[in-house]
């Protein structure tokens, strides 16, 4: 039996019959090589399994477990290759005439070579224009393979890197292959350790023939040999084939030029189109969530208790277990905004002003986020609509500049849509983070406790049907992430609760419950108050008009009912448990929730505005044609940036930070260095939280915590709809 020269090693992935036509050109058009050819088939079927016993007895199959990916499906066939060289072969090839003879003559006659590779040509016979490079780095990539090259076509570093002065009819050494074919010393092959696995598919040949040069080799381009190509014939099969390409591209430069280097070509290359009008809507976000943002600041009663309680971290390294009341006096929110505020406070010398660019930032990350969502698991046309609407709603953008705890709820659910949908999607990690985000938002505001039972549908969901999303989170790893996500947020509350009787978890499960039966009529008794299910309503739809559009309640109804229909078509069209799914499940959910708990608050409304925007975005996405989509998103936001500088971005909501400031230097006027207390008359004053914006103020001004309640001396701030008064009611 003659010895094997050459091993030839293709990797199969839904490409049979273009494999067997280039494996009908090997014998066609090789006589001088002894060769063996090797299958490796990555494919799930092994349809090709017995064609290939019957019609190409000498080929050896090889069934990969999974997928492997090129560079895997590769090493794989090269354990079992016999050849003293290795010819890796993509399957959409046709072997030229003599070929596979020439490049094996070619690297036996100077030990210095490496690595040798084929011209390629189109069908017509034509050589590809771009074949063969210099090594890629950070500063090629940045001008070969980004809008760089569409901007200045004939750059000088562009030009170096393709080698374009090459004429296609004499050899070139060159740095890089394709990795379309290439023959390549066994040898060496094993001495580099072949291919990176990490490398799904792209990039695997520059990191390959890097490493062949830096052991000194040299690598070589002949057009002596010819083999066609019919480009990405198989690889087009793989629908994710820009993510593989554009993660390829970013290992590879992690790998051989440091992470930060990595993602500034990350940068650079990834820059489209759709991420100019991303670039334009986060500049207008940012304009409406910054703009005079020192003067037009809202700053109520409640926020300043959060503000006195973050100074006293700074100040008294005193951290409290719990944030403010809610309605219910003996539950509390949690403390989470107070301990994200004090490090803004610290850095800003204390001006109430830095919480308000903490929001706001965190605005702007929620739009980039929510067009993440619509670009990850819908559509970059969805994703722009869905981040213009979301940069331009007057409700969205008023809470953006209001620094208070419930301002960070958007973003925290949008994590958890984007984290969930990764889940079922496989990203088996993302479901740790998706108990994180909502263990964030419940810390933020309790209401978001109606979000729970979605997500325990969701785990039933996948119990009952033995889905993989399910059964994957069942590792001992994932499910210690998952409770060490869950609890984390929740540790200062749990502490408290363990010292206080669990108000905040036990009882307050165990009010949800009994508040639930009673809403169904199954226990007797009155905890809802006075309002009646259609002031709930009614009080939604007045904020829901300002949420999309601030044209009227009865088109705002409209649009609530032709979402709604729509949702729940696609709903039905597409799975339960899909990213749209989770979407519409907990937004439905929390929308029914709030209408039929009967508490019309503002606060409990935010956990619904990624959902309702979302939803209000895919609604318009649908429309036919086109254009008439996109004129009414374009107006729609042009109308909405309308209202908000036209109402100075309050939306009819109180009185400015500037406005307070005066009053505050009233009342530090009036006191004249005397200590005092204050009392609030106006709006909340029911509340025990009325005067603590005023006080944070005052102590901010004056540098001197003036504020006593067993004082005498009374200072009075009165709020009506268009003023502020200050006097003195007592002095003895």
């Amino acid at each position: 039996m003659k010895k094997i020269e050459v091993s030839i090693i293709s990797v199969n992935y839904k490409a049979k019959d273009l494999l067997f036509k280039c494996i009908d050109s090997i014998y066609k058009n090789t006589r001088g090589v002894e060769l063996e050819i090797i299958v490796v088939n990555n494919d799930k079927n092994e349809f090709i399994k017995k064609d290939l016993k019957s019609g190409y007895p000498k080929v050896r199959y090889i069934k990969s477990k999974n997928n492997l990916g090129f560079g895997a499906g590769n090493n794989l066939g090269a354990e079992y290759a016999k050849g003293e060289f290795l010819f890796f072969l993509n399957p959409d090839t046709i072997v030229g005439q003599n070929a596979i003879d020439s490049l094996y003559k070619y690297i036996l006659k100077n030990e210095k070579i490496g690595i040798v590779a084929p011209l390629l040509l189109h069908e017509n016979g034509e050589p590809f224009r771009l074949q063969g490079a210099k090594e890629l780095t950070p500063l090629r990539a940045i001008f070969s393979l980004s809008f760089f090259i569409k901007l200045f076509p004939n750059n000088s570093i562009s030009k170096n890197y393709w080698i374009s002065s090459w004429d296609k009819k004499n050899d070139q050494e060159v740095d890089v292959v394709p990795g379309t074919a290439f023959l390549i010393k066994k040898k060496i092959f094993d001495r580099v350790h072949g291919f990176d696995e990490n490398f799904f598919l792209y990039f695997e040949e520059f990191d390959l023939c890097k490493r062949v040069s830096e052991l000194g080799y040299k690598i070589y381009i002949t057009p002596k040999a010819k083999i066609v190509h019919l480009w990405e014939r198989s690889t087009k099969q793989n629908k994710n084939i820009n993510n593989i390409f554009s993660k390829s591209r970013f290992y590879y430069f992690k790998k051989h030029y440091g992470l930060f280097l990595a993602i500034i070509v990350h940068l650079f290359t990834n820059f489209n189109k759709n991420h100019l009008i991303l670039g334009l809507i986060l500049l207008f976000g940012s304009f409406l969530r910054f703009y005079r943002l020192n003067d037009l600041m809202i700053f109520i009663g409640d926020q300043g208790w959060f503000y006195l309680s973050a100074r006293d971290i700074v100040i008294s390294n005193v951290f409290p277990l719990v944030g403010i009341t809610s309605s219910h006096l003996w539950l509390h929110q949690g403390p989470l905004w107070t301990y994200i505020l004090a490090p803004a406070l610290l850095i800003s010398g204390f001006n109430p002003v830095s919480g308000a660019y903490l929001t706001a930032f965190f605005g702007i990350l929620s739009i980039f986020l929510i067009y993440k969502i619509g670009t990850e698991f819908f559509s970059n046309r969805l994703a722009l609509f869905t981040a213009l609407i979301y940069s331009a709603s007057p409700l969205v953008v008023f809470h953006s500049r209001m620094p208070y705890h419930t301002s960070l709820i958007p973003f925290f659910v949008l994590l958890l849509f984007f984290s969930l949908s990764k889940w079922i999607k496989g990203g088996i990690f993302y479901f740790p983070l998706a108990l994180f985000s909502l263990s964030v938002i419940y810390n933020l505001e309790l209401a978001t406790i109606v979000f729970w039972p979605v997500i325990l549908f969701i785990l039933a969901f996948g119990f009952i049907k033995k889905t993989r999303y399910f059964n994957r989170i069942k590792k001992k790893k994932i499910l210690f992430l998952s409770l060490f996500a869950l609890i984390f947020p929740m540790i200062p509350v749990l502490i408290y609760d363990f010292y206080n009787g669990f108000p905040q978890t036990i009882v307050f499960a165990g009010w949800g419950f009994y508040k639930v039966a009673k809403i169904l009529n199954v226990v007797k008794g009155n905890i809802q108050g006075d309002n009646s299910l259609i002031q709930t309503f009614n009080f939604f739809m007045s904020k829901y008009e300002i949420l999309t559009i601030p044209f009227g309640k009865y088109l705002s109804g409209a649009i609530l009912l032709i979402t709604m229909a729509v949702s729940i078509s696609e709903l039905k069209r597409t799975k339960p448990i899909s990213p749209f799914g989770i979407i519409f499940l907990l937004t439905a959910f929390g929308l029914i929730s709030y209408i039929i708990s009967n508490v019309p608050s503002e606060a409990y409304l935010l956990m619904l505005f990624p959902g309702l925007i979302f939803i209000f975005a895919y609604t318009l996405e649908k429309i036919k044609p086109q254009i008439l989509g996109v004129i009414l998103v374009l107006s729609i936001a042009s109308y909405n940036i309308y209202i908000l500088i036209n109402t100075n971005f309050l939306m009819g909501n109180g009185f400015t930070l500037d406005k307070r400031i005066g009053a505050s230097k009233e009342i530090l006027k009036l006191a004249d260095g005397r200590k005092y207390r204050l009392i609030f008359k106006g709006p909340g004053q029911e509340f025990t939280s009325s005067t603590a914006n005023y006080e944070y103020l005052t102590w901010w001004l004056g540098k001197n915590p003036p504020v006593d309640s067993r004082q005498r001396v009374i200072i009075v701030i009165e709020e009506n709809t268009n003023n502020i008064r200050v006097h003195v009611k007592e002095y003895k």
